[in-house]
């Protein structure tokens, strides 16, 4: 279970994470080491939301989705 402050965190790297265009690839490595599970599934679904709106998803961020998801599964 995350402490608060872990949340907090993952709260902060998940809007920026949301808010940006093209995200930082240091913060979704951050998020997906700290995030409890609320937050990797919101986060999951934000980067699937993003491939699917986007007419030439990027290659490296649909292996990311698939890796989550696996994980998530698992």
């Amino acid at each position: 279970m995350a402490n608060a402050l872990e949340e907090r965190f993952s709260d902060l790297l998940l809007q920026r994470i949301m808010s940006d265009n093209h995200p930082s690839r240091t913060d979704m490595d951050i998020l997906e080491s700290i995030a409890p599970p609320r937050q990797r599934l919101m986060y999951i679904l934000s980067l699937m939301q993003r491939i699917e709106n986007d007419t030439n998803p990027s290659i490296p961020m649909m292996q990311r989705v698939q890796r989550l998801i696996m994980e998530f599964g698992g």
